[in-house]
């Protein structure tokens, strides 16, 4: 009877881990935390191989394996690891902590998406016109910033070419004090300006002042080329193995949320842009240091998490997401 318990009690067991790594439950966030920085699934090789249907290319045991020990295996010198480091500029993986639960979700995930690529592929054969590509570039960021830069570029040119004309004909005679009573009204203004730009913004800065006690606090660890949220503090490769990591980062709208944060090796920066895309609040992720930072959330929607810090080859593949609802 105990013996027909326990079997049942595994399956039930064995049922719940497979329905938790089910494509359906995989976990995007994970994904995003601790592989995108160096991967991507139907998108092309980054620092990293494309992960589009690595399953069918290695063995479930070799790549659960793979994503929790890559250290291990590769002080092994085994050979498909050994491969993939060459192949890749021998830019080693990190071990990230991974533990066989979130490896069997991120094999999930992995698996769900590469569908999901191969679909959109295949509707890439009716993909957008030249033309239409050409209306998204016109109105994007790059796009205005490209314009600004031409504006700016252009006054320069006209600057440097009204200094030299003007030295074809030079003043004769220069009336000295109106020169310094010039140079006196614009650093007056200058003055006004600059002090005026402080006393406006320095009240908005998101630092923590001691009065102020967070809803929520988490603790940050930045390395090469992830962010990882934790309830615990992460200082050392060590704490990232031991400490339970956030697979997601859910925000109550409208909680004021401190972020503690540092970095286990290089310096990186911690920025978190707004749905449209402006910087709400940064701070740097030093080795040995932990910096506070409070940022209340007043709209509900995706805020993406970036490195604004250059740190390495995958830097602009450094990036994580929290949910605001």
């Amino acid at each position: 009877m105990a013996g027909a318990f326990t079997m049942r009690l595994r399956l039930l067991l064995a049922a719940a881990i497979i329905v938790g790594a089910s494509p359906a439950h995989a976990d995007e966030t994970a994904f995003q935390q601790k592989c995108a920085a160096c991967h991507t699934i139907g998108r092309g090789a980054g620092v990293g191989p494309d992960l589009r249907d690595v399953a069918s290319k290695y063995d479930e045991g070799w790549l659960m394996r793979w994503i929790m020990a890559p250290d291990e295996m590769l002080a092994d010198k085994d050979p498909a690891a050994m491969a993939l480091f060459e192949q890749y500029n021998r830019v080693p993986m990190p071990n990230l902590g991974v533990s066989e639960a979130e490896a069997k979700s991120l094999l999930a995930y992995i698996a769900t998406a590469s569908r999901a690529a191969a679909a959109g592929a295949q509707a890439a054969g009716t993909a957008a016109s030249p033309s239409a590509s050409l209306t998204g570039w016109l109105g994007s960021v790059q796009f205005v910033a490209f314009l600004l830069f031409l504006g700016i570029t252009a006054a320069i040119i006209v600057v440097f070419w009204h200094v030299a004309a003007s030295t074809a004909d030079p003043v004769p005679h220069i009336d000295t004090e109106a020169a310094c009573a010039l140079r006196a009204r614009l650093f007056a203004v200058a003055t006004l300006v600059i002090v005026g730009t402080l006393g406006a913004t320095l009240p908005f800065t998101p630092y923590p002042r001691s009065d102020d006690v967070p809803d929520r606090l988490i603790y940050v660890a930045a390395r090469q080329f992830s962010f990882t949220y934790s309830s615990e503090p992460i200082t050392s490769d060590e704490d990232a193995r031991r400490v339970p990591a956030l697979a997601s980062l859910e925000v109550p709208l409208g909680s004021l949320v401190e972020f503690r944060v540092t970095s286990l090796d290089a310096t990186h920066g911690f920025g978190i842009y707004d749905m449209a895309g402006g910087v709400l609040a940064q701070t740097q992720a030093m080795p040995g240091y932990v910096n506070r930072l409070q940022v209340r959330f007043e709209e509900p929607g995706h805020y993406n998490v970036l490195c604004l810090e250059y740190c390495g080859v995958a830097h602009h593949m450094m990036r994580t997401a929290l949910i605001v609802k």
